[in-house]
């Protein structure tokens, strides 16, 4: 979300926290929210869709299907083994 900065750090990392958000507090978009740069766990207000969800590592899981189909894409410099 643009503008989302920790209060403590002003980082603007910020991602859903782990704490479950009760549903009336979701219901008008207040959320437990988590810096990733100091790890304080806040609460704020974000529009739904904005943020990523905690535990997302699409990024890691990217890069592993990307090293697996380069790994099968050559699979004669896999062999090699010096």
């Amino acid at each position: 979300m643009i503008g989302q900065r920790c209060p403590k750090c002003k980082s603007s990392r910020i991602r859903r926290g782990y704490k479950p958000t009760p549903l009336l507090f979701r219901i008008f978009g207040i959320y437990n929210l988590l810096c990733d740069h100091c790890n304080l766990l806040f609460t704020g207000f974000a529009v739904p869709g904005t943020l990523p969800k905690h535990g997302s590592n699409s990024k890691r899981k990217k890069k592993a299907t990307e090293r697996q189909s380069r790994k099968d894409a050559s699979p004669g410099l896999a062999d090699k083994r010096w």
